[in-house]
């Protein structure tokens, strides 16, 4: 016999041999496998029941376009979740909520306060979702909450929905608010010291009023009038000493005195001389060497004139009246000019002066300038903030920006989400089933006993030879006993099934 035929026999001896043991333990094989699957069941099905409720929130974007009011919120979507959820899920939230709904009063008698937070943490699960389009970030997010009372957990879920809300309102708000308070801050530090630019350039302007670069041309304009004006009242002097001159020479009674003419030529020099020191003196200053060499020659020239002995006393009665009456005016008129010319010199210093000034006061006044535009800019951008901050602060507050919706509010659950007991049923019957056969090959094995022919070849040494085997002999009181456990076992299989049945569909409902 070769080994596949040897395999074959074996199998099916080995299968014989499990189906003859099957048979004889049949009642209690079946008996045991139907209790125990009752009793998996009936354990199944006192598995407590755990509802979910879940709600979603949908974030709802600003209503009015950015382009007229930028919003001061501008956290990233994630972690202002993030935030919200470390703030709502605290424990001093969380305990709120369930000192308010009285939850968990069996575990509060025998776990810790900071065990039963963890454990409504666990049963809250919050999903983000984002938007299909990536730049807008946050599109909404649900929240769901797990526990065994199917009413209860419909209203955790809301007010936890709520208090997202809530805090995402708050802390919108305080954020807006807080942009604004600052920004107005900094705007009234930057009004103080706009003010204070302002004060200094005021200062500045009227302390050098006149003077300031931005008057240049008028100064010079000024100084150009005065300068006409010291030329003609010159000429008007030179015409006026002219005249006297010739009014003297022609009207003179004295023929001992001094030639005229001398002191006439060194009249015309003198004049001729300071015309040409005022017109030197327009373009240069006194140590110019031009300037001071006329100074010089009208030195020499007054000390020549101061030897020369002047008009004799009583000299003014040998003119005529008209020409002692335009003697007088000449010399009035002549008064009046050089009056004038003092006046017109003086006048003429102090323009000079703010022109020569204007170099210096124009480095400080571009100083001072510069820093005062400086400080303006910050203010008007820091004003434009701050109103932009407060159209903002405004929209938060009358819940224009962007918010959180309640898109599908939590609803009582009708079945639970747990345990799935189904699958879990199957499985216990699979269990029920392979155990109780499992056990009766077991003792059928630990019993010892030799219940086939090929059992016993198997035992006995090779050549002993088996002459012949006995079927198993049943009296009629076997036959009745085994009626009888029979009908004891369909009996007890029917009061257990309907028992069953009636505990499934009438006291425990799982279907």
């Amino acid at each position: 016999m070769n080994k596949a035929q040897t395999h074959q026999k074996n199998s099916s001896v080995s299968i014989s041999y499990l189906t003859v043991v099957l048979k004889q333990h049949a009642h209690s094989v079946f008996l045991s496998s139907l209790l125990l699957s009752i009793c998996g069941i009936v354990g199944v099905s006192l598995l407590p029941n755990v509802y979910r409720a879940t709600t979603t929130i949908l974030v709802d974007p600003q209503k009015i376009p950015e382009k007229y009011v930028t919003s001061t919120v501008t956290t990233d979507p994630n972690e202002r979740m993030n935030t919200l959820t470390q703030q709502v899920l605290s424990a001093s939230h969380l305990q709120e909520i369930i000192d308010k709904d009285n939850l968990y009063p069996e575990l509060r008698r025998t776990k810790s306060q900071e065990e039963i937070l963890d454990y409504m943490r666990d049963k809250t699960k919050i999903e983000i979702k984002q938007s299909p389009e990536p730049e807008q970030g946050l599109g909404s997010f649900s929240i769901a909450y797990e526990d065994q009372d199917r009413t209860m957990v419909a209203l955790v879920t809301n007010q936890l929905a709520s208090s997202f809300i809530d805090w995402s309102l708050k802390a919108r708000q305080q954020q807006a608010l807080g942009t604004t308070q600052f920004l107005s801050s900094e705007l009234q530090k930057a009004k103080e010291g706009l003010e204070a630019q302002e004060s200094q350039l005021e200062s500045f302007r009227m302390k050098h009023s006149g003077a300031t670069p931005d008057e240049l041309n008028g100064n010079l304009q000024a100084l150009s009038r005065l300068q006409a004006s010291t030329q003609s009242n010159m000429d008007a002097i030179s015409r006026l000493d002219q005249e006297r001159i010739l009014l003297t020479h022609a009207g003179s009674a004295d023929p001992q005195a001094i030639p005229s003419s001398d002191r006439q030529r060194a009249l015309q020099e003198k004049l001729r001389l300071e015309n040409e020191r005022w017109t030197l003196k327009r373009q240069f200053t006194d140590t110019y060497p031009d300037v001071i060499a006329v100074n010089q020659e009208l030195k020499a020239i007054n000390a020549k004139l101061a030897t020369m002995p002047g008009p004799s006393q009583g000299s003014a009665d040998n003119y005529d009246e008209n020409t002692q009456v335009r003697l007088s005016l000449i010399d009035k008129d002549m008064q009046r000019h050089k009056q004038q010319l003092a006046d017109l010199e003086r006048q003429i210093q102090v323009y000079q002066s703010k022109v020569d000034s204007v170099p210096v006061l124009e480095t400080q006044l571009a100083e001072l300038t510069r820093n005062y535009e400086a400080s303006r800019q910050n203010y008007q951008s820091l004003l434009d903030k701050t109103f932009s901050a407060g159209m903002s602060e405004e929209l938060e507050r009358k819940q224009q920006a962007e918010r959180f919706t309640v898109l599908d509010p939590a609803k009582t659950p009708e079945k639970p989400v747990r345990p799935k007991r189904l699958p879990i049923m199957a499985g216990v019957l699979l269990v029920c089933f392979i155990l109780p056969t499992g056990l009766a090959f077991s003792f059928q094995i630990l019993r010892g006993s030799i219940n086939s022919e090929p059992e016993m070849r198997g035992m006995l040494p090779p050549g002993v030879a088996v002459l012949g085997t006995l079927p198993p002999i049943k009296s009629k009181a076997d036959l009745i006993r085994g009626k009888l456990l029979m009908t004891q076992t369909l009996i007890v299989s029917f009061v257990a099934c309907s028992a069953l049945v009636v505990f499934l569909f009438k006291i425990r409902p799982i279907l």
